[in-house]
């Protein structure tokens, strides 16, 4: 098989639970932005052959999209996977450390020693969070995907606060409280070890979740950023929505619910992902889009609106998306697309100029 002109070895077909190598052609755009992300990462802190880990290597074809960026140490618990890689590594004439092993050995043997981990398991990756917290450099990169979507997004919410400690809600805007959920239980599992995860580069999208971030090795810089875990207010009565803890609506005067704890900061630095979209190939049109996405609604905190729910709730024609955008505009507030979904949108204006905006559209 084949992904950007590199050669794999993975079963022809559909993959299936029995298959000795999972191959997942799903994860392209994953796999696209990634490389990109670590690209500028990487030309940011001028590091000289930085050390790459990917713990959770499969068929490899994660750590060889690496391979001109640094030094590859590739690992898989299965040894069926590692004789895949090998044979890869041979076919594509790329050079890695290949090992056997439980991905947690394989991280915890490294502490402080790689300047770029890329977690990629099945479900959830907090049972990684600690080893590649230890074996992340004081100055690295981590990305992190989650697929087990449906617990932090309020369809099994005892899942949820059992696994990460947070509290859910299900409305429109979810998979955005999802992913504040898991950025929330990085930042906190690197604060143990006195690094903070800076998020940098986070989105949505198909059936997973990906949080990339810059760890740096700083109390001080670590307790700064505490402030940004917090708590998510909702109103169901009228969809008024604030990343803080209030206990009454503040547009219907409505008792609200609340999510968390979970991250109330940005969920993407836009500097970083400028940087991004300089590099991603034309070419790489779906990957392209997410990150265009994600670039344009990165500097606005607020949870997004989903136009269709919102229209229903106070009983509006659901009106043109791009209509909504350039309405707020012109009132001057910031406003955008998200990547969440084609209905939605990110704006920091009160949800009565969104309502009034919308009437009028």
């Amino acid at each position: 098989m084949e992904e950007r002109g590199l050669k794999i070895y993975a079963p022809e077909g559909e993959p299936k639970m029995d298959d000795k190598v999972f191959f997942n052609k799903e994860m392209l755009e994953n796999r696209d932005l990634s490389l990109i992300a670590a690209q500028v990462f990487f030309e940011k802190i001028d590091i000289e052959d930085p050390n790459i880990g990917d713990p959770l290597t499969g068929t490899g074809i994660r750590g060889l999209r690496y391979a001109e960026l640094g030094d590859l140490h590739l690992n898989d618990a299965n040894p069926n996977a590692v004789e895949a890689v090998e044979k890869a590594l041979k076919e594509n004439n790329v050079e890695a450390s290949v090992e056997n092993k439980d991905a947690n050995v394989f991280l915890s043997g490294k502490p402080g020693y790689f300047h770029f981990i890329d977690v990629d398991p099945y479900g959830p990756f907090t049972p990684f969070l600690d080893s590649t917290a230890r074996a992340a450099n004081y100055n690295s990169f981590v990305g992190l995907t989650a697929t087990d979507n449906s617990a932090p997004t309020g369809s099994y919410p005892t899942v949820c606060e059992r696994r990460y400690g947070s509290k859910p809600l299900k409305n429109g805007f979810m998979h955005e409280t999802a992913m504040r959920i898991y950025i929330k239980e990085a930042f906190q599992n690197f604060a143990r070890y006195d690094k903070c995860f800076e998020p940098k580069f986070c989105y949505q999208f198909k059936h997973y979740t990906r949080v990339m971030g810059r760890v740096t090795e700083s109390k001080k810089r670590t307790n700064k950023a505490l402030k940004n875990i917090g708590y998510l207010s909702y109103c169901d009565e009228c969809g008024w929505r604030k990343l803080e803890r209030i206990q009454e609506c503040r547009h219907c005067g409505s008792e609200v619910e609340h999510a968390g704890p979970l991250w109330t900061g940005k969920i993407a630095d836009s500097r970083f992902t400028e940087k991004m979209l300089e590099k991603i190939p034309e070419e790489w049109e779906s990957s392209k889009d997410i990150l265009e996405k994600v670039h344009a609604e990165s500097e606005i905190v607020t949870p997004f609106y989903d136009l269709h729910e919102l229209a229903s709730r106070h009983d509006i024609s659901v009106p043109k998306r791009d209509k909504v955008i350039e309405a707020l505009d012109k009132k001057g507030y910031p406003v955008s697309r998200t990547h969440f979904g084609p209905t939605g949108i990110r704006t920091d204006a009160p949800i009565e100029d969104v309502i009034e905006v919308m009437n009028e559209k």
